[in-house]
């Protein structure tokens, strides 16, 4: 397993978050492979604020430009509300949002400004891909996405470009993560190929709720892993009970476990929907 810290956003990357990140993997005993020393090691190749990874996604970026697969945008988030209502919104194969109705696909790279955005021109071409918990993915062409922002008018690089890039040059073949990032897969699987890289094998696993329903995140204030660990609860407790849920025919009682100890299980089977946060009210001390 690889450990990448992606920070590519530099503006919004703070030193407090990555250590939390090291400190939350301990507690839930996880370990790596593969990735940074610690949150101080700044010039790992698994970091994206790294130099080395920053100048390789510019010359992916330029390279790009040259092949005339990007072009300049100076769609403002403005232009983008106006035109929402006449885009295309097909299925949960599409990202949630607005795909970009291609104002500026027509413009060349000599017609960029100096805060233009750059996007990825993507071809009236079909996907598919199979995903080891949702199976089958079609598309029947990747327009229907938009074409999505590979570098910002201020210089910092896309999400979707480093990633890739970093998938690309590390070898990663089997990406696990969350079922709202379902949608991408697609367009991921075609930077690839614009990479010269075979795609790697999907995963997109459940997510994890509260008890109506509403997907935990941040931005509405639901607990976390450091909130957790701060409250005294104990990890195994954590990773027991939802070892229960995820492997339902492994007969486990919900008792604690440790990470390392699921790994004769593998991964879990095809077609688990979202959970619920389990009960976690005894894990903590009195």
């Amino acid at each position: 397993m690889a450990l990448r810290i992606e920070d590519v956003d530099l503006v919004r990357a703070r030193t407090d978050l990555v250590e939390g990140i090291f400190r939350d993997l301990d507690w839930l005993g996880l370990d790596w492979d593969e990735g940074p020393a610690g949150p101080t090691d700044r010039e790992s190749a698994y970091r994206q604020s790294s130099p080395v990874r920053q100048e390789r996604y510019r010359a992916v970026w330029a390279d790009w430009a040259d092949r005339g697969l990007l072009y300049p945008c100076r769609c403002t988030r403005a232009d983008l509300r106006s035109d929402a209502p006449q885009a295309d919104r097909i299925g949960e194969d599409i990202a949630a949002g607005a795909a970009y109705p291609g104002r500026c696909r027509d413009r060349s790279r000599g017609e960029a400004g100096e805060h233009d955005a750059w996007r990825l021109r993507l071809p009236p071409i079909p996907s598919e891909f199979v995903d080891d918990q949702r199976g089958e993915r079609k598309l029947a062409s990747l327009e229907v996405l938009g074409d999505p922002v590979l570098r910002r008018g201020d210089g910092i690089f896309a999400y979707h470009l480093a990633v890739c890039v970093d998938d690309a040059d590390q070898g990663i073949d089997l990406v696990v993560r969350g079922r709202d990032l379902l949608p991408f897969a697609h367009l991921h699987s075609h930077m690839h190929n614009l990479l010269g890289k075979p795609p790697p094998a999907w995963s997109h696993h459940p997510l994890l709720g509260d008890a109506e329903g509403n997907r935990l995140a941040k931005r509405s204030g639901s607990s976390s892993l450091s909130g957790m660990r701060e409250a005294g609860i104990d990890s195994r407790i954590l990773v027991g009970r939802l070892a229960a849920i995820l492997y339902p025919d492994a007969c486990l009682d919900g008792s604690p476990l440790r990470p390392r100890e699921l790994l004769p299980l593998g991964r879990p089977g095809p077609g688990i929907r979202d959970l619920v946060r389990p009960d976690l009210s005894q894990g903590a001390p009195a």
